[in-house]
């Protein structure tokens, strides 16, 4: 892996706090990950985009759908205080 490769290296850690069970720190890595593909964004990137080699819609999902199956069910009654916002 490049030295650059920024958004897999923060894949890759998210990963590995999933495995450790370090919920919080694998919420900080997958929010930077959505920070990055959002500047992706601001510079003009488009979903079809390759990023590091990876569809930008596909590191998206990657985040998203971390964060919705690991970090969400941590929190007490997520989805209701999510909907009242």
């Amino acid at each position: 892996m490049k030295k650059d490769n920024k958004v897999t290296k923060t894949w890759l850690e998210a990963r590995q706090f999933i495995k450790d069970g370090k919920l919080m720190e694998a919420e900080q890595a997958l929010d930077l990950g959505i920070v990055y593909m959002a500047q992706a964004q601001e510079k003009g990137a488009s979903d079809k985009d390759l990023i590091e080699g990876v569809k930008r819609e596909v590191w998206l999902e990657r985040f998203w759908v971390s964060i919705e199956k690991y970090i969400w069910p941590t929190r007490h009654d997520y989805e209701k205080v999510w909907k009242s916002s």
